[in-house]
């Protein structure tokens, strides 16, 4: 009996090591695979949040402290309207371009080159080759793929591969055999890397990354970067009034503002320089905003014309839908109906804890994940509005 009271204590002991030593293995690895890869790309979403972004220049401005090589691709990002405290703006890609070289060898040895000359037509390249003598075999010719230009991929908030969008529509192949590692805190997150760094307890982006520097080297996260950080998850916990916070969140804000992070540069840029355009056009819907308490829905309706009058886009009411989270709590479900022509109506609906915007949406025909889902409704505005808030009623009931 004494010996099994013995093995059961040591088995018990053994794993709870086991256990411990999970919490730091990730990131532990996560760190040298950074610090062995010759060059490593930082992958966001398209249209990503500030969140993202402000992780991307943290990261940046910490590899470039360690002398590591480090770029990032935001796809279409305006680098002149990131605000100032991001300061390594040039590290980051608008464009991709190739990840890797294509050589093609010939044997001239034998058979000297006289004359080449190379056409491109019809989306092929044509490489004629003329010999000073002689001729040329097909087992003179060679293709060799070169090696790839980043051999390591960290991903900031891409809960599959598809949501990297457009760079994985056209590397595919380049990221399907390059090691990723996976950084992210959404419970959806699919853990698809080879290194997964998915912290379900944060609140942002940004958190996971500051808990990954601070056991990398503490000493090395400077006032920029700390900005950086801050700015994320002051950007992603509206300036920490989502549900989401937790104490060890408000304990890591507070540990940034004292390594010297700039609150109120973060905030001034985050909620003090909205433009006139971004402003007329939630004027216009905030005073067409409808509510169901019952049902804690809210929403609200554009035509094609306020777009127009307001000279912005659409992709700032992502921004008004976050105001209206921030600052009505009681709103569960926030949609948005927006004029496309006058047979169609583009939606988007947002949707908090316990509610599923995939599941509230799916009946519309809507696409996206558990936070957001988006599509186009074949009716008019005002039909296409009170089709779907038809439907979501019945679907929160």
């Amino acid at each position: 009996m004494e010996s099994c009271k013995l093995f059961h204590s040591k088995f018990i002991d053994s794993w709870l090591r086991f256990i411990d030593s999970m919490s730091w293995h990730t990131p532990l690895q996560a760190t040298e695979a950074v610090k062995r890869a010759k060059r490593t790309l930082i992958l966001t979403p398209e249209n990503p949040s500030a969140d993202a972004i402000a992780a991307v220049a943290a990261l940046l401005a910490f590899f470039k402290r360690q002398t590591i090589n480090a770029e990032a691709f935001i796809p279409g990002i305006n680098k002149e309207k990131l605000p100032a405290y991001l300061q390594n703006k040039d590290e980051i890609l608008s464009r991709l371009g190739g990840t890797r070289d294509m050589r093609i060898s010939l044997k001239v040895d034998r058979v000297p080159i006289q004359e080449l000359i190379y056409d491109v037509k019809d989306g092929r390249l044509d490489i004629f080759v003329t010999p000073k003598n002689g001729e040329w075999k097909a087992s003179d010719v060679s293709v060799h793929p070169e090696e790839d230009k980043y051999d390591l991929i960290i991903t900031i908030g891409c809960a599959d591969r598809n949501a990297l969008g457009v760079a994985f529509q056209q590397h595919a192949d380049f990221i399907y055999r390059t090691p990723v590692i996976n950084l992210d805190f959404d419970p959806r997150n699919e853990h698809w890397g080879a290194i997964n760094m998915v912290d379900m307890t944060a609140c942002s982006a940004t958190e996971v990354v500051f808990e990954w520097l601070t056991g990398w080297d503490e000493k090395k996260i400077d006032p920029q970067i700390a900005t950086a950080l801050l700015s994320g998850m002051i950007a992603n916990t509206h300036s920490f009034r989502t549900p989401r916070v937790t104490p060890l969140t408000l304990d890591r804000a507070s540990k940034l503002i004292a390594m010297g992070a700039e609150r109120e540069a973060v905030v001034h840029h985050l909620w003090r320089t909205r433009e006139v355009s971004t402003l007329k056009l939630w004027g216009r819907a905030l005073t067409r905003l409808e509510q169901d308490e019952d049902k804690k829905l809210v929403w609200t309706t554009l035509s094609k014309q306020d777009i127009i009058d307001s000279g912005t886009t659409e992709a700032r009411l992502d921004e008004l839908v976050q105001e209206l989270i921030a600052y009505a709590p009681n709103a569960k479900i926030v949609a948005i109906f927006v004029e496309h022509d006058e047979h169609t109506t583009r939606t988007a609906l947002f949707a908090q804890p316990p509610h599923d915007a995939a599941l509230a949406g799916r009946a519309l025909g809507l696409d996206g994940n558990r936070e957001r889902v988006s599509g186009a409704i074949a009716k008019p505005l005002l039909e296409a509005k009170e089709h779907a808030v038809k439907t979501l009623r019945e679907q929160i009931k």
